[in-house]
């Protein structure tokens, strides 16, 4: 299908109203989309049709919901690169009064890390932005535009809202039982090189989701190995990135592994459910679908699911931006604000 001919598809459904995603994996050419023929709203915490995934950081108000292949009409094209849209932002100015509620909840978590009752902990905040126009379609554009090497998605349900992003951390990739995923912690602004020197809180952050990562799957999987830890570039941001693979003891383990690796410890914390618990109870807003997963499942077929992160959610003439960061006993409560106006800063560009 030509390009625009798929935008226009795509632009069609939402003047619709009807549900549909978008979508375009890592470092390829080809644009996917599930275009859903009615309104209804598809929930199921099961894996046993074909389709398109989005799930919530927790699972309660929000629900996992499915576009399934069989009600869908499946569309393709090539990306095809295009200038930047104008900017649709009003205001970029961010109040003191979220500064300093962001950096007392991350100083409370520094003190609890300090105790030992936590290893790890990831403390999120949103930011409300006032666009001059709602123009979902520029917004994906641009995604595909900057941001070659994420997974870049525009996903809309009348029901549930819409959401776009451009998420540099899988989930899991699953080819019948052969995985791969990844941790994914620490974060610098990239500079114009990728070679530079991570401090010890980096280093500490990213080891301890390894380890999580790699304990948590030995109780589902044949075999499971990882790579050497490397720089990542995202955009504006650099990571450090360590993937992970192995095989799980059959392919029908797909639940059981998300259920070990979601919420990861890159977005949660360790040990998982009592920073779970931290998070819920001090953060003082609903997640939604930040830090859930989202990605195209198959039974019989090729699996790709992505962490949600570096998204936003549309309402009306605003965009609200998710952000976050991994907190040690090493953090500095200052520097991790910075940080999360540095990862704003990947969102907005495309605004």
């Amino acid at each position: 299908m030509e390009y625009t001919d798929f935008l226009e598809k795509a632009k069609n459904h939402l003047n619709d109203k009807l549900p549909m995603v978008i979508y375009r994996k890592p470092n390829e050419k080809s644009i996917h989309g599930f275009l859903q023929q009615t309104n209804h709203l598809r929930v199921s915490s099961n894996f046993n049709s074909s389709g398109f995934v989005f799930s919530p950081f927790k699972e309660g108000k929000d629900k996992t919901v499915w576009l399934y292949e069989d009600e869908c009409t499946q569309i393709e094209t090539i990306f095809r690169a295009e200038e930047l849209s104008k900017s649709l932002i009003i205001n970029k100015k961010q109040s003191s009064v979220d500064k300093q509620k962001h950096i007392d909840i991350v100083s409370k978590s520094i003190d609890l890390l300090k105790s030992g009752s936590l290893q790890k902990v990831v403390i999120s905040r949103s930011e409300l932005v006032y666009l001059k126009e709602i123009d979902p379609l520029s917004i994906f554009k641009n995604i595909l535009n900057t941001y070659i090497n994420t997974f870049c998605y525009c996903w809309y349900h009348p029901k549930v809202g819409l959401w776009l992003g451009a998420s540099p951390e899988t989930l899991i990739s699953l080819e019948n039982n052969n995985f791969d995923t990844m941790a994914l912690a620490g974060t610098l602004p990239y500079k114009g090189f990728k070679n530079v020197i991570w401090g010890a809180k980096e280093k500490e952050e990213q080891q301890l989701v390894v380890d999580s990562i790699i304990k948590g799957l030995k109780v589902v999987t044949k075999t499971v190995k990882k790579d050497i830890t490397t720089t990542q570039k995202a955009g504006a941001l650099l990571h450090l990135k360590t993937n992970i693979s192995g095989e799980l003891n059959t392919f029908n383990d797909l639940k059981n592994i998300i259920d070990v690796l979601h919420p990861t410890s890159a977005v949660c914390g360790l040990p998982k459910e009592k920073s779970k618990a931290f998070i819920l109870a001090n953060e003082t807003y609903n997640r939604s679908y930040y830090t859930g997963y989202l990605g195209d499942f198959s039974p019989k077929g090729k699996t790709h699911l992505f962490v949600n992160l570096r998204c936003m959610q549309i309402n009306k003439n605003t965009a609200q931006i998710y952000i976050g960061g991994g907190i040690t006993a090493l953090s500095n409560s200052e520097a991790e604000w910075e940080e999360t106006v540095n990862k704003s800063q990947t969102m907005k560009a495309v605004l």
